[in-house]
């Protein structure tokens, strides 16, 4: 049950990428990174937030390495300079009270230039080529991800506060109004921060209530 957990798919050429919530994700073949990362242990399925949490961190600190300094923005983005850089996608099966498989995407602008991006999403895009002003090792971004992955899901099972911590520290929109969509309706409040699960607490109507950023496939 376990022989693919941990797999790692690199996709180089993707015509209907998905997004959160099916908006699609744009590459540039040869010049984005989009990849996919299997999770097939029985995972506890109060565990699934924080697994979501862990790959936004593991990311950041991947661009960190390539010396980005990248915010997160809730359910699942990387921003630098108030633009959209990067994002991730956690789909889990669930069986009872366990996690089956978790299929977690991931896609990071990397080596294109702003311009190759269709024009509706240009204004709100930016690369890493854009802000480092020199191109970057596809493979070496999928490595520092892993292994900073691996090492926070280790921590997630010691020290599951610090990974709730550690992400608010990097949020770039605490107690701020933020829009987002729950089955298919966008709703709007105020993030308020993350619960134990680290599920989002969002105040809506003067009532604070917990979002969860996983799709349940």
């Amino acid at each position: 049950e376990y022989k693919n957990h941990g797999t790692i798919v690199i996709t180089e050429n993707q015509t209907n990428g998905k997004g959160q919530k099916n908006k699609t994700w744009g590459m540039v073949p040869g010049k984005s990174l989009v990849f996919s990362l299997i999770l097939a242990k029985n995972y506890p399925i109060d565990h699934s937030g924080l697994i979501c949490l862990s790959v936004s961190l593991a990311l950041k600190e991947s661009l960190n390495k390539r010396g980005l300094d990248a915010k997160l923005k809730w359910p699942n983005d990387l921003f630098i300079n108030g633009k959209k850089i990067g994002g991730i996608l956690c789909e889990t099966k669930t069986d009872n009270s366990n996690i089956k498989t978790m299929v977690i995407g991931v896609g990071v602008n990397v080596n294109e230039s702003i311009s190759e991006h269709h024009e509706s999403i240009q204004k709100n895009l930016t690369t890493m080529l854009e802000v480092s002003k020199h191109p970057h090792q596809r493979e070496l971004i999928v490595a520092e991800f892993v292994n900073s992955f691996e090492l926070l899901l280790n921590k997630l099972f010691t020290e599951p506060s610090q990974i709730i911590e550690e992400w608010i520290d990097n949020c770039m929109h605490l107690n701020e109004n933020i829009l987002f969509i729950q089955n298919d309706k966008i709703l709007e409040g105020i993030f308020c921060g993350l619960d134990n699960n680290g599920y989002a607490k969002i105040e809506i109507d003067r009532k604070i209530k917990s979002f969860s950023s996983i799709n349940l496939i």
